[in-house]
């Protein structure tokens, strides 16, 4: 009876610890997902990642992102745009706020522009918020708004209100014709 009492308890402790290396909910397993996306594809540049990650037929629903295009290749196209301009960049997560089949991130990015013989590398951080929509453990759309005014004056770039025309002056009165 002693040598079968140990097998028994490793047996019923065997599940319980399969269980407690499991997210403990749906809203747990959803943020490491995105946990998963900045940490593993956007911060590395490992964008071959995002195909573990994110649905075939993903949706932008940022404003100005393109309808017609759908699944990893978005966001892989993006980023690599980013990285032309920004060599390297580091996304921390500061927020992870899950309800129902949503996960908002709230993140730092941190980037900096290539060096060039014209011009001085510029270092820049910005802050972001996503909305992800989860669906069947993968990212399905995604509503993104970071501070690009902020990155455009970290930038040197200076924003000016728009020149108001002059007021419309009004048509000459018709003149008496001279005799």
């Amino acid at each position: 009876m002693k040598t079968k009492l140990p097998a028994l308890l490793l047996l019923l402790l065997l599940p319980g610890a399969a269980r407690a290396a499991e997210p403990a909910s749906v809203a747990d397993a959803n943020k490491a997902l995105v946990r998963r996306y900045f940490d593993e594809a956007l911060s590395t540049g490992r964008l071959e990642v995002l195909d573990e990650l994110v649905a075939t037929d993903f949706a932008d629903r940022t404003p100005g992102a393109p309808e017609d295009q759908k699944g990893p290749d978005v966001i892989r196209e993006a980023q690599k745009r980013a990285r032309e301009i920004f060599p390297q960049i580091r996304y921390t997560i500061g927020d992870l706020i899950a309800e129902g089949d949503k996960v908002v991130a709230r993140y730092t990015v941190q980037a900096a522009t290539k060096e060039t013989e014209s011009a001085p590398s510029r270092k820049i951080e910005i802050t972001g918020i996503t909305i992800f929509r989860i669906a069947a453990g993968k990212i399905q759309e995604a509503w993104i708004i970071n501070d690009q005014i902020e990155m455009f004056r970290q930038l040197g770039f200076t924003i000016e209100p728009p020149q108001q025309a002059p007021p419309p002056q009004p048509a000459p009165a018709d003149q008496p014709a001279s005799h």
